[in-house]
């Protein structure tokens, strides 16, 4: 090998390096499987791990809240023995069976 060839093997070989590390997407520990990978032969390439965006530890699912049914009186008297009477339409325990004249006021 010639002495002035020297300096341009060395330069050919540095842009040839810097070529493959900066155009590499992504490197692993063996650098011919990176030069074999990114010259086009995808038989050489590692197999790509997909990424998973889910937290390690999802949050819990919230529950609804928990809510009371609605009291059923039979008639006026378990309404007036429970404290409830009069009973307005809407609320709690009102149903119409209690409401005799239909005026929203149940148990009066």
């Amino acid at each position: 090998m010639h002495p002035r060839s020297l300096p341009g093997t060395a330069m050919a070989i540095l842009i040839g390096c810097a070529a493959i590390a900066f155009a590499a997407p992504t490197a692993t520990a063996d650098p011919l499987t990176d030069l074999l990978c990114n010259s086009g032969s995808a038989q050489f390439c590692p197999p790509v791990q997909p990424q998973q965006n889910l937290p390690n530890n999802p949050p819990p699912r919230s529950q609804p809240p928990q809510t009371q049914p609605a009291p059923y009186y039979k008639n006026c008297d378990e309404v007036r023995r429970a404290g409830q009477a009069p009973l307005h339409r809407g609320a709690p325990g009102y149903a119409p069976h209690l409401d005799r004249n239909n005026d929203g006021i149940a148990c009066e």
